[in-house]
């Protein structure tokens, strides 16, 4: 299965890790979010539709923008920090009041919770200098702000099938056998902050196949989406402000919670949720949102949430027909965003949305409760689901909602869990455990049972599938650190689906299991051995039957990986990848990606180059791999790796001056078993993928 250029790249990354271990350790470590890429990627391997994740790359971008003050005394500071639990905040804060301010980055590694590799991974995102309580001015706030200016073009260079010329007559006649506009994709944000206290902000988004400035007059001219925000932050009692997008997030996502959550991902345990309440909504995600108004109030230790929205959503739409007495009704919503052809332009904005609720927290030193009630309403009333297993499903034009949360800490322990109800349909509940007996060990469970009647648009909550619905399931997980250079974790989940699932026609079981061992080389890098294994149920026929029976599929996921800082100026990362899969009339197949990066960033210069070479060869798109990229600001890249082939990316990032820089990015994915790509009208005549990224920024 291995060709010769695998075996090549492979000695070349064990020749590169020889020499670089061989190496004196340098002061400076490498830095990452290997746990939270992973996370992506075992997102994207789940879900069958193509997911925005800026809202992530939103929140990472916000913490290295304002890293978090690790001096501030202030827990909500420390709550930023996704990366750190319970404990970590705990003795930190504990720390700092016994013994004084930070000097060094180092200096963490005494407090209980913290080792090199924790330090490692939240050192680009932290802050050390001092504290200054400071109050609001909005005078400051005019003078001082800062500007940032957003410039994206993207747009893949080969001719796709929707995009190929032909005459306007044709067109006409076909009009969903071609896209509407260019090829090109065109991003703008423009953003005015100080510090964290006021954020305005506009977003304009044009997808690639959406019109921006049509010659017919009955397209609408100028960015496809637009998205606007005004936010404000610890104001006198006002905690809160937002007007405009905003997302809103209470307790552990079970009741509401709009954007972006993390779940499951080896090298970590799941830990409660750290619900912010609200933040703006600044991305391109253009379904994932709230868009009205919305307030957190402090009334002594009671928080006051209350928040309205009213907007258009995307929404396929089955029209009304006299004859047969039929009104229009909605089939579904849609999330893509995409609005390139007749077809997906006539559902944008199809269905009226409103929303509206609140949340009241209580704030204790050990204790921290809330409740939740909201109601949500369409202005359309939505098909009945025919599929068996939505048979429990209730129609979702009008519902409203009611949730307790809590999280309770004592000591090491820390108890959370969140219960809620759909008014007139089912019932939902997740409940949490972390403990840290010991600095170098930490347990995790959550256990969950989500009713086959709960349906909830608008939430976030743990689970094995992304709408917290037909699902009972029990998760562990743990995380030690027996010796100071090696970490082990591990976890299992355990969840089981009450009724029909979709393409399973039967209540069914499945499985989860990971074990990860990183050892850590020096302060500059570390090894990583992974194993995941996934059983999952799925129907299959035998020639012999005339009704699915019901089989698993069993994939087994084996990963290398190698992080170093070889020099203050060159990191690198390589990763070995294997992929094997059983199921039942399937004979077993496999699949392997292997990679090589690296990151060139001089101490001394204003610019910076990364690169990645990867080669992947799998039997079927069942056994596909992920690959977390980096990418420009405020876009990502998780391709999923089918077939057989290489692919390839730059990313150069350049500072002209201290108020203009620029980032480039190309990549390129070669197939060298198929003559086509993709399908429909992204098909490509070749068996070459190729991609431009460019983006200019603006400071001042």
């Amino acid at each position: 299965m291995f060709d010769r250029n695998t075996r090549l790249i492979f000695i070349f990354m064990l020749f590169c890790i020889s020499g670089t271990i061989a190496q004196q350790a340098d002061t400076i470590k490498y830095s990452g979010t290997e746990e939270m890429e992973q996370q992506i990627e075992n997102l994207a391997e789940r879900t069958e539709i193509e997911t925005d994740y800026s809202d992530w790359v939103e929140e990472m971008n916000l913490l290295r923008q304002r890293p978090v003050n690790l001096n501030s005394g202030d827990e909500n500071e420390l709550r930023r920090l996704f990366f750190l639990n319970e404990l970590q905040i705990s003795n930190l804060l504990e720390y700092v009041n016994q013994f004084g301010l930070l000097a060094s980055i180092y200096e963490l590694q005494v407090i209980d919770g913290f080792n090199e590799k924790v330090v490692t991974q939240i050192l680009p995102y932290i802050s050390l200098s001092p504290y200054i309580v400071e109050k609001f001015s909005l005078k400051r706030a005019l003078k001082y702000g800062g500007t940032d200016v957003m410039l994206r073009f993207q747009r893949v260079l080969q001719e796709q099938k929707g995009y190929l010329p032909v005459a306007d007559s044709i067109r006409r006649m076909n009009p969903s056998d071609y896209y509407l506009a260019d090829p090109n994709s065109l991003f703008v944000r423009i953003q005015y902050s100080y510090k964290d206290y006021i954020k305005i902000g506009l977003v304009g988004d044009k997808d690639a196949g959406e019109p921006f400035l049509p010659k017919s007059d009955t397209l609408h001219k100028g960015f496809d989406f637009y998205s606007a925000h005004f936010f404000l932050k610890n104001i006198g009692s006002v905690k809160q402000l937002a007007i405009g997008d905003y997302h809103v997030q209470f307790g552990q996502g079970l009741t509401m919670w709009s954007g972006f959550s993390v779940g499951k991902a080896a090298g970590s345990v799941v830990m409660r949720k750290r619900a912010p309440a609200l933040r703006p909504h600044a991305s391109s995600n253009e379904y994932a949102f709230l868009r009205g108004a919305a307030a957190t109030v402090a009334l002594g230790k009671f928080d006051l949430t209350l928040f309205y929205s009213n907007r258009r959503a995307d929404a396929n739409i089955i029209h009304s027909d006299t004859l047969l007495s039929m009104p229009e009704m909605v089939s579904s919503l849609q999330q893509t965003g995409y609005h390139r052809t007749p077809g997906e332009l006539s559902d944008k904005g199809a269905v009226h949305e409103i929303a509206g609720g609140g949340h009241i927290a209580y704030n204790g030193q050990r204790l921290r409760a809330g409740i939740t009630v909201f109601h949500v309403e369409y202005d359309m009333a939505f098909e009945t689901q025919d599929a068996l297993y939505k048979k429990f499903q209730p129609v979702l034009n009008s519902n409203s909602y009611a949730g307790i949360d809590y999280s309770y800490n004592y000591k090491t322990l820390t108890l959370y869990g969140e219960a809620s109800k759909q008014i007139d349909a089912g019932f939902a509940f997740l409940q949490g455990l972390s403990f840290s007996p010991d600095p170098k060990l930490a347990f995790a469970m959550v256990c969950r049972n989500y009713q086959k009647n709960y349906l909830n648009n608008f939430n976030a909550a743990f689970g094995e599938s992304s709408n917290s619905t037909n699902e009972r399931g029990l998760y562990m997980g743990m995380v030690a650190t027996p010796f100071t250079k090696i970490t082990l974790s591990a976890y299992a989940d355990i969840f089981r689906y009450e009724w029909l699932h979709y393409r399973v026609d039967a209540p069914s079981d499945g499985q989860e299991y990971s074990f990860q061992l990183a050892y850590n080389v020096s302060r500059n890098g570390d090894i990583v051995f992974g194993y995941r294994r996934l059983i999952n149920p799925l129907n299959y026929l035998p020639e012999d039957e005339k009704m699915n029976l019901i089989g698993v599929s069993e994939r087994d996921y084996y990963r290398f990986q190698f992080n170093y800082q070889a020099l203050p100026w060159l990191k690198s990362q390589s990763r070995v990848e294997l992929s094997v899969r059983e199921a039942p009339l399937k004979n077993k197949e496999s699949g392997y990606l292997i990679y090589q990066g690296f990151q060139v960033k001089p101490t001394e210069k204003d610019w910076s180059i990364s690169f990645r070479y990867l080669l992947f060869d799998t039997d079927s798109y069942d056994t596909r791999l992920y690959a977390f990229e980096q990418d420009v600001p405020y876009s990502f890249s998780v391709p999923a790796f089918s077939g057989k082939g290489s692919r390839v990316y730059f990313l150069l990032n350049s500072k002209l001056n201290k108020n203009i820089s620029v980032m480039l990015r190309l990549s390129q994915t070669w197939y060298s078993d198929r003559n086509s790509i993709s399908s429909g009208l992204d098909e490509i005549d070749g068996n070459k993928k190729t991609d431009i990224k460019a983006v200019l920024h603006f400071s001042f």
